[in-house]
């Protein structure tokens, strides 16, 4: 497979995806959908603009506006929804341009400083593109010819970042009424999509060699993206969490609440960040309290309707609905009552084993976890060993001698519900000065089949934990842990220590008569992570930093589990189908390199 053709799946992937058919003829009276009252407009050539940033640096961008039966432009006033995307127009103009002029709004394409022609160096999101996003929101609020003042801004996976940082770095008096992030969070960029808590991951190895022909070719890309690469590659700067700490951090949600901005995230269970954008909800939620953003939601707090998340069972850039989006900025920005206003339940879930929807309000959803302690001859049960257990495992591809262990719980008679974060704590040792430990979690039936749930890794000389932000249960079970990921500390060879690795947060039903297995590997598998060939697009650990292939290669292991070393599983369990199930319905047809329509979506916002 040729790296053309892994940057074309990732473009794919990345950008915004809504079919033009249904964009064009007005097709919004699905069954369950929200139903615009404004759909009568049809979209224009692009007007192209140039906006100064207050350094002078020229941004380039485009306007789409409304248009009348006739094809003139409307003389109407309308709000204006940006997209500040980095990514080039391949086939034309994007389906969802036209689809938001149908229904009454005015669109803006504007490209980063170093993307598109515009000038000035790529940033990746930090607060100067936040800077910029603030001016150009200014600017077509107050000077883009047939806008009404108000604006809103939009985009999937990197503008869904710009729409965040913007709305973070602005002030009080912005003109920017609603956002919709989608395929991003807050916090994990440097957690799962580049590196999985300091392990370059698969993401990263697909995007930022081909990054050139993705955002397209420039010189300020060419230049970042291959100084990023190579930098934390060679475990500089880019390699450690301070460089990420004005990249889409935790703190923003204060930031952005305190502006009064209304955010709707838009995540996916198989994204590659998934849980950054659960983070973002409670931090949001937290926020509007006045409760640190870095803590789980407490119980019995009141929620805001103004920060939403929906959570669907898709990948990176797809399950996106046009008629939501529209249904959002008509909340927010055109004032209508929709029903988003007053749902007590902000929090809009897809789990999947069940194929349902639930709404609900606070995260995490289980205050009390229940832990399964690894014991002899590979179980998992609920009371710690009374017999002394180790197992060997090797620094080596699963399939290999040594190359995995595995633990599993008995099988489950009336199913169960994993409902949130969980976490796995391994007392382990090394024979060399670091440690590379990858847990998987999955749900098996009677006869075999296998399913991954969800994964964790950890790496030994990042593994201490900021205690500050680490999640507890009630009785103070680390249920996600959260490694400090600032500075190498290196193993003593031999000498036990406590590891605790964050498993994906999910939302997931083990049908009846199932079983939970729990894997430990030490890397990726070949069909992941091929010594030749194209990677997959993915958060598994793949490839590694200088100092890492200096200190892990050779690596032997041993777990221990007894009463002195209690390794576990920690679950947050329900019963089955433990939440009431709310309307859903197919989306739109969507054009994608997969068929959209496998999905469904919640049309009830109760």
């Amino acid at each position: 497979m040729s790296k053309i053709f892994i940057a074309s799946i990732i473009f794919f992937l990345l950008s915004t995806v809504i079919n033009e058919s249904t964009a064009q003829t007005g097709a919004d009276d699905r069954t369950g959908f929200y139903a615009p009252t404004d759909c009568s407009f049809g979209s224009s050539k692009p007007v192209d603009i140039v906006i100064k940033m207050d350094d002078a640096v020229e941004l380039k961008g485009m306007v789409y506006y409304p248009t009348m039966d006739n094809g003139e432009i409307s003389d109407q006033k309308f709000p204006v929804i940006i997209e500040m995307t980095p990514y080039p127009e391949r086939n034309g103009p994007a389906p969802h341009i036209a689809y938001f002029n149908k229904h009454g709004y005015i669109f803006m394409i504007i490209r980063p400083r170093g993307t598109g022609g515009s000038e000035g160096e790529v940033q990746q999101f930090n607060s100067r593109d936040g800077l910029d996003g603030k001016t150009v929101a200014y600017w077509a609020g107050k000077q883009l010819k047939g806008s009404n003042g108000s604006v809103g801004l939009f985009g999937c996976s990197y503008p869904g970042a710009t729409a965040l940082v913007t709305a973070a770095v602005t002030d009080k008096s912005s003109p920017i009424k609603a956002v919709i992030s989608a395929c991003i969070g807050l916090d994990m960029q440097f957690r799962q999509v580049w590196s999985t808590n300091g392990l370059p991951n698969g993401a990263l190895a697909a995007y930022a060699p081909n990054a050139n022909f993705i955002m397209g070719n420039y010189p300020s890309i060419n230049s970042y993206w291959s100084g990023f690469y190579d930098s934390l590659l060679a475990g500089g700067k880019e390699a450690y969490d301070g460089y990420w700490q004005d990249r889409l951090p935790l703190r923003w949600a204060k930031n952005i609440v305190e502006n009064n901005i209304p955010v709707l995230l838009w995540g996916g269970w198989k994204d590659i960040n998934e849980t950054g954008a659960v983070q973002a909800y409670a931090a949001f939620q937290n926020a509007v309290n006045n409760i640190p953003v870095y803590k789980p939601m407490p119980k019995n707090i009141p929620v805001s309707a103004k920060y939403q998340l929906i959570m669907g069972d898709w990948g990176h850039g797809q399950g996106l609905e046009p008629l939501i989006f529209v249904q959002w900025y008509d909340t927010w920005i055109k004032g209508l009552k929709t029903g988003m206003e007053t749902t007590k339940n902000p929090l809009h879930i897809y789990e999947i084993g069940s194929e349902r929807w639930i709404n609900t309000d606070r995260y995490p959803l289980v205050s009390e976890y229940s832990v399964y302690y690894l014991n002899p001859n590979q179980n998992l049960s609920t009371a710690k060993s009374s017999i002394a257990g180790t197992e060997t495992i090797n620094w080596t591809r699963p399939s290999q001698k040594n190359g995995k262990v595995t633990f599993s719980t008995s099988y489950f008679k009336d199913g169960i519900t994993l409902a949130g974060p969980m976490s796995v704590t391994l007392y382990a040792s090394s024979s060399n000065t670091n440690l590379e430990l990858i847990a998987s979690l999955y749900d098996v039936s009677q006869t075999g089949d296998s399913i991954r749930i969800n994964f964790g890794a950890i790496l030994g000389s990042q593994s201490e934990l900021d205690m500050s932000r680490t999640w507890k249960d009630k009785k103070g079970n680390y249920i996600w842990p959260w490694p400090k990921l600032d500075k190498d500390i290196y193993l003593i060879p031999n000498q036990v220590n406590r590891f605790d690795i964050s498993l994906a947060t999910r939302q997931y039903a083990v049908k009846p008569g199932h079983k939970l297995v729990l894997q430990i590997t030490t890397q990726s598998p070949e069909t992941v992570c091929p010594d030749n060939g194209p990677v997959s697009f993915t958060a598994e650990p793949c490839g590694l930093t200088k100092p890492q292939s200096e200190t892990l290669p050779g690596g032997v292991y041993t777990i221990y589990f007894s009463r002195k070393y209690p390794s576990a599983l920690n679950l947050p369990l329900l019963p089955y189908t433990h939440f009431k199930s709310v309307d859903k319905s197919l989306p739109s047809p969507q054009q994608s390199v997969t068929d959209q329509r496998t999905y469904t979506l919640p049309v009830s916002w109760k």
